[in-house]
């Protein structure tokens, strides 16, 4: 047997008492045995160097360092064999303030349990296909389907406009996919962004795509009213598409949850068309992102002085950094806005279930919890329209949208809309205003937003009556 032959077997050798000794560890533990995971870590910088060194840690990168020096937060990697062993010695340190996995998370409407069955409710949509005209609509033109929708009218928002003259203030983050920078109806409203996927100033949804589907795509750009085609992309989109465009989308090649963002931000803006919106990339096309993304996107909305934070996504478990993150933003007055999940159950979900959280439900246009919506008041303090919500979507086109995370940015545009009316309002303000008139939804804290009730509460006026409107109580 010649050297390499011996070397070769050894080698084979080896891996097989590595792979015989791997099979040998039970099952239930196996899930905590990893070569190398990564953690978000909370501690101060000046003791940061001492908690790495002494925990064998590496710093990835830098997600939050804030200016009074007290804290600093990073992403480390670490070759320990055993997590749980790992998690427990750091975060009995005393010198760390927080120390978690990086966990996944996802957009509601791909993790949801329940999802909505889109064929029983597209006819809909197809009527407001018909007798579509091209309206201007605070500077940009839009299809009339979109600037007077149901939505709308469920929250009295027409009827608050027309009273108040209020369309919305301050600044609107939207934690998500992205969005159509060059959509025409938003590009008038957009702030600089940023994607903390690819660690760049351009949030642009259409990044994900491959280059040739994602040039396609914009080529395919045509006048507001050629899209006569209702398309399910997803369990929670139709896309309202041209000939062309259904070839592109149809053909495979987009993931699930692409335009989610355009989708969330074309809400914002359709509740409060002269606020401001930044989009904060933090998830990927496919509706997948991580804590260390999420967090560092918080802080960056605070920093450069957003007023509503929108977050229509969840994660799995409670988390210290994320729980720290949304404190920083309630002590600088942001007000933030997180959907409740799409379980169909009374539950916890996170972000929405922390503390001075606004969570948003989705109820129907006759004022009945979408079946598809979380419930319960650890989860739910407002309920909002979020079935077949028409909204932007990328390339200059507009789709429906299903699921609480089209509810949440109704709620976050609402707060924008008190904020022009009583500037410097914080988020208890902010809660208070839109809760007078709120219209009681059972399982759901304070219920369905009136936005005519709300603002001239505010600012003056007298709404319309709505005919047998009578309170609901629970049993």
């Amino acid at each position: 047997m010649n050297r390499a032959l011996r070397l070769n077997t050894a080698i084979r050798l080896i891996v097989l008492l590595v792979i015989a000794a791997f099979a040998s560890i039970p099952v239930a533990a196996q899930s905590t045995y990893v070569l190398t995971s990564t953690y978000v870590l909370a501690t101060s910088p000046s003791n940061l160097d001492a908690v790495v060194a002494r925990h064998g840690l590496t710093v990835v990168k830098e997600l939050y360092e804030g200016n009074s020096g007290k804290v600093c937060v990073m992403l480390v990697s670490s070759p320990a064999i055993d997590a749980a062993a790992l998690q427990t010695e750091v975060q009995t340190d005393v010198l760390v303030t927080s120390f978690e996995p990086n966990q996944s998370a996802t957009l509601p409407e791909l993790s949801g349990l329940t999802q909505a069955t889109l064929q029983q409710s597209t006819s809909a949509i197809l009527e407001t296909l018909h007798g579509r005209t091209v309206v201007s609509y605070y500077g940009s033109l839009v299809p009339s389907n979109y600037s007077d929708q149901a939505a709308t009218e469920v929250i009295r928002l027409p009827d608050a406009r027309s009273l108040t003259g209020i369309s919305g203030g301050g600044i609107v983050a939207i934690i998500d996919t992205g969005v159509d920078t060059n959509h025409l109806a938003l590009v008038n409203v957009l702030l600089p962004g940023y994607n903390f996927i690819a660690n760049s100033f351009d949030p642009s949804e259409l990044q994900d795509l491959p280059p040739a589907t994602a040039a396609a795509l914009q080529q395919s750009t045509s006048a507001i009213l050629e899209g006569e085609n209702v398309v399910p992309l997803s369990p929670s989109t139709v896309a309202i598409l041209n000939q062309s465009t259904s070839a592109i989308l149809e053909g495979g090649g987009i993931p699930q949850e692409f335009g989610h963002g355009t989708m969330v931000a074309g809400i914002v803006h359709l509740i409060a068309p002269t606020a401001r919106i930044m989009p904060l990339k933090a998830f990927r096309a496919d509706g997948t992102s991580d804590l260390a993304s999420i967090v560092t996107a918080i802080y960056y909305a605070v920093d450069h002085r957003a007023n509503v934070i929108n977050m229509s996504f969840s994660v799995a478990q409670a988390s210290p950094a994320l729980r720290a993150a949304i404190l920083y933003a309630r002590e600088q007055h942001v007000t933030v806005v997180a959907s409740s999940g799409n379980d169909g159950l009374k539950t916890f979900v996170y972000p929405a279930s922390f503390d001075g959280v606004q969570g948003v439900g989705s109820c129907t246009a006759g004022d009945l919890r979408s079946a598809f919506s979380n419930y319960g008041s650890d989860v739910t303090l407002f309920a909002a329209p979020g079935e077949g919500v028409i909204t932007t979507y990328p390339s200059g086109l507009y789709a429906a949208g299903w699921g609480t995370s089209f509810s949440a940015p109704i709620m976050a545009g609402a707060a924008a809309l008190v904020l022009q009316a009583h500037p410097g309002s914080k988020p208890g303000d902010i809660i208070d205003a839109l809760s007078r008139g709120s219209k009681r939804i059972r399982d759901m804290r304070i219920g369905r937003i009136d936005l005519c009730l709300a603002l001239t509460s505010l600012v003056g006026g007298a709404c319309p009556a709505v005919p047998g409107s009578v309170p609901e109580t629970d049993p």
